[in-house]
């Protein structure tokens, strides 16, 4: 049975990465990984926001099968997973497998790992260590106290800084306080490596779950200014608004959003170093040939596009994927996948390698078929979002060529044809023309949803 490392981001883009055709992007250790292994070129996200899309990889089943669809504005409130649903990791513990969890994993409760260390996330919009009505801030007992013991005063200097002007100003866009063998990520790789430098005695399954590059975007030095403000180049979309028609901007908030992505792109390139120093871990350990790899995120982030940021959509930056999966053995050097996948078929390609059951209730599939050349992509993906307050719930469908998305209570459908508007400009809701393929993806929603 091979050793299985899942490696997670948080809110991070698919075009974030030099594999996934970025020209400016420096992600050498990723993009050896993808060298080694398989890059999906067409992989979603199966909700928008993080616990609900968590739940999805944790138990390989959609949003409306696993019940844990929102997320509660206090995040420590949110409904966790029913006590009937098995998550992956679980059915890997009965597999024989020595489970461990580092990181953001943002599960409620946690369940599934003999050994955790674990942070609730950054949480851009706390600006206490304490006293909240989560206790302490976000990033949690584990690391606060590694933190304490090595800087006193370190914990509380991070939500101190979040209180000056600038936070504020520059949306969340700061160099942090601490210097890098001290940051969340930094500390997360750490313990990754620690595990995998166990002398383990029987097969083990690790969840490096990194918090980057979700907000607050607060990269240490050096990574802070590795992209330069003024070459920045903003997402295709940061000059329309909504509707697709053109907005009008200031240099002020030009300047604040290339800072923005300056910031959120050396987040990434930070944590593809501390890939770097657990793929480096892994080989020392001579395991490399006998290790499942797996790295994907969330969801992606709007990045000014539009004039927004965050989640909670189905624009393509927001349910389009990284994925990059390492099979324990060899397959041809690089290969991309095209074909339409979902992230939540994560767990049963970790539990078929495994060699472990797949229950019949996944929603999911596994990858290995596709990995080993003898399959074909999904006819289509489903992905699902409802809002902290459960007033507003919406469903996509994508197809290769098209995108379905329906808002409920108000019934409204919008329709896109990638094909010819890749950017998504143009609601085809209402036109005529597309009314038999609007029906088509209505139903192909239907057959999801309840059959």
């Amino acid at each position: 049975m091979p050793n299985i490392v899942l490696i997670t981001t948080d809110q991070q883009r698919y075009d974030t990465l030099g594999v996934n055709g970025s020209p400016w992007m420096k992600t050498s250790h990723i993009d050896a990984l993808a060298r080694r292994g398989a890059t999906f070129r067409h992989a979603y996200t199966q909700n928008t926001v993080c616990i609900p899309s968590r739940a999805c990889l944790q138990t390989g089943r959609y949003t409306h099968q696993h019940g844990v669809q929102y997320m509660e504005t206090v995040i420590d409130d949110t409904p966790g997973l029913p006590a009937w649903e098995t998550t992956f990791m679980e059915r890997l513990q009965c597999a024989g497998y020595h489970t461990g969890a580092f990181g953001k994993i943002h599960m409620m409760p946690e369940r599934g790992f003999h050994e955790m260390k674990i942070t609730g996330g950054k949480g851009a919009r706390w600006t206490k260590s304490a006293g909240l009505p989560i206790g302490l801030g976000p990033l949690g007992r584990d690391y606060a106290a590694w933190l304490e013991e090595r800087h006193p005063g370190g914990y509380e200097a991070i939500y101190e800084q979040r209180r000056q002007p600038d936070y504020r100003k520059y949306r969340t866009a700061i160099t942090n306080v601490l210097p890098l063998e001290e940051y969340i990520d930094y500390w997360i790789a750490e313990n990754t490596v620690e595990f995998i430098q166990h002398d383990h005695t029987e097969p083990f399954f690790v969840w490096c779950g990194f918090c980057g590059p979700h907000g607050p975007i607060d990269p240490p030095r050096p990574y802070d200014t590795i992209y330069p403000i003024d070459d920045v180049v903003l997402p295709a979309n940061y000059e329309v608004d909504n509707d697709g028609n053109p907005r009008s901007t200031t240099p002020e908030q030009d300047h604040i959003a290339r800072r923005f992505c300056a910031y959120y792109w050396g987040l990434v390139t930070l944590i593809d170093d501390m890939i770097g120093r657990i793929v480096s871990a892994i080989e020392k350990a001579n395991l490399l040939d006998n290790t499942l790899i797996i790295l994907t995120s969330d969801h992606g982030e709007m990045l000014f596009e539009r004039g927004h940021l965050g989640k909670g959509n189905f624009y393509e930056p927001v349910i389009r994927m990284p994925l990059i999966v390492v099979p324990p053995q060899d397959i041809p050097n690089g290969i991309e996948i095209e074909g339409l996948v979902e992230t939540f078929d994560i767990a049963p390609t970790i539990l078929d390698y495994a060699g472990a059951e797949i229950p019949a209730n996944m929603g999911a599939t596994s990858l290995r078929r596709l990995l080993e050349g003898s399959n074909s992509g999904k006819e289509f993906i489903l992905s699902e979002y409802m809002s902290n307050d459960r007033s507003h719930q919406e469903i996509c469908v994508r197809t290769e060529q098209f995108k379905y998305v329906l808002s409920v209570p108000d019934r409204e459908e919008r329709f896109f044809d990638l094909h010819n508007d890749p950017l998504e400009r143009r609601d085809l809701g209402d036109a005529p023309e597309y009314r038999s393929e609007i029906a088509h993806h209505r139903l192909l929603m239907i057959e999801r949803l309840y059959c």
